[in-house]
């Protein structure tokens, strides 16, 4: 019988080969990985893989002690592989949606707004070079 830690690494492969097999697919996984962009890819993999609808995720104490949010009774984490000691491991995240607040504060997520728009195209140009398309999605 194969360990979670053998079925994550599993899934981490499998995910990253159907992820980059397609346009469609590597901008679907690309919209998930802009939201936890702290992340090393293998992880951006992993919570691509497990949760593609994650905005903010973070480990529970972090959530705890930083944000003052409580994660939700049953809420199942996000798998992540803990290469940091001496051998693999698993830890867990979890997303903003699996939380509360006891004082009903809500977690300000960054979002684009369209004033910087332009602002954001001359950079992009100027760092890049003239960009082919130029409509705002």
């Amino acid at each position: 019988m194969a360990t979670k830690l053998q079925l994550i690494t599993e899934l981490s492969e499998r995910t990253a080969h159907s992820a980059t097999r397609n346009p469609v697919n590597w901008t679907s996984f690309l919209k998930t990985a802009a939201w936890n962009y702290k992340y090393p890819f293998q992880d951006q993999l992993l919570i691509y893989a497990q949760r593609p609808d994650a905005t903010a995720c973070a480990p529970i104490e972090l959530w705890n002690q930083k944000f003052g949010r409580w994660v939700n009774r049953g809420a199942k984490g996000i798998a992540l592989i803990d290469d940091s000691g001496s051998r693999l491991t698993l830890r867990h995240v979890f997303d903003v949606s699996d939380t509360n607040s006891r004082y009903n504060r809500p977690v300000a997520l960054w979002a684009m707004q369209d004033r910087y728009a332009e602002s954001v195209k001359e950079t992009l140009e100027s760092t890049f070079g003239e960009l082919e398309e130029k409509k705002i999605l």
